[in-house]
């Protein structure tokens, strides 16, 4: 599994299990009051700044409404800047209402934390702040060992206990208690309910598990059906995305012989605004435009434009 990466932007497998584990629930155990979660939302939004990070995770709620969810274990001014930045291209996406909620992990003590940046006398951007040093870690661990043990059913309250039990105030270090959470997980009878939780908590402990302690991770990972089958989904999208990439350089090159043919004029221009399109519909189109097209410049003017629209 060296190879690997437990991150919740590359392993859609991860957030697809746990789309599940939060589909129809609410978080009020956290003193939020919004609607049920629907399902999770790609945050794959364009990226203005190269130093920019990725958002962390956002919900369509049942009210066609979204859920920006950030996991945080520093404090910075420049945070709520990134967060508006975030919400304002995903708006532009989505047109749908955002809502954006921080969630401060144990380490953050500060209860002063600004929630408000105003950037003129009527642009103010507010986001929701939740403070996990509230939530007794240890105790909430000794509950879920109980329940888990004695196999009593395992509650609504208990599944995001667990899921959110790495945050929480704790006499174990952080790192600790995300593995501690997961091989905990790992004993719920309840085979789909194990494969949510342990994705949940993975997806999410990986915005603040220090690096030296991802391999422990892994390998507790690795021992489970969910990182089996992370494992195969990759495999066969590897196999998947070696095949597309064979199929797209045949179409290159079967257009690329066939322009040599039928111009005279260089096709080094067309030749590099064809080699930037890997859509295989769209090399479908050049190819058909090709055949039909009597005209160099018009020829090239089209593939132009389907270059912009596979941007």
């Amino acid at each position: 599994m060296s190879n690997i990466h437990i991150s919740h932007n590359n392993n859609d497998i991860i957030l697809k299990y746990m789309a599940e584990a939060f589909k129809d629930t609410t978080l009020e155990f956290l003193g939020i009051k919004l609607p049920k979660i629907k399902s999770v939302i790609p945050t794959d939004l364009p990226i203005i700044d190269v130093k920019e990070e990725v958002m962390d995770f956002v919900f369509l709620l049942e009210d066609d409404s979204l859920l920006h969810l950030e996991f945080q274990t520093t404090y910075k001014k420049d945070d709520l800047i990134r967060f508006n930045l975030y919400d304002l291209r995903l708006y532009k996406k989505e047109r749908k209402p955002v809502r954006t909620i921080v969630i401060y992990s144990a380490d953050i003590n500060d209860d002063n934390i600004i929630t408000e940046l105003r950037i003129g006398p009527n642009n103010l951007y507010k986001v929701e702040k939740i403070l996990m040093k509230r939530f007794d870690g240890d105790r909430t661990l000794e509950h879920l060992k109980s329940v888990i043990l004695s196999e009593k059913e395992f509650t609504e309250l208990d599944k995001l206990n667990l899921i959110f039990l790495p945050l929480m105030k704790s006499k174990k270090d952080k790192n600790e208690l995300a593995i501690t959470a997961v091989e905990l997980a790992k004993e719920i009878n309840d085979k789909d309910l194990k494969m949510f939780c342990i994705s949940a908590i993975i997806a999410i402990s990986d915005k603040f598990i220090d690096k030296e302690y991802i391999n422990k991770l892994k390998e507790v990972f690795e021992m489970t059906k969910v990182g089996y089958l992370l494992k195969q989904e990759g495999i066969q999208q590897g196999i998947q995305q070696g095949i597309n990439e064979g199929i797209i350089k045949a179409k290159k090159q079967d257009i690329e012989k066939f322009l040599n043919k039928k111009f005279k004029e260089d096709l080094h221009e067309i030749i590099f605004l064809i080699s930037k399109i890997n859509n295989i519909e769209a090399l479908d189109k050049i190819f058909d435009l090709a055949i039909d097209c009597i005209n160099y410049e018009d020829f090239k003017n089209e593939i132009i434009k389907i270059q912009r629209e596979n941007m």
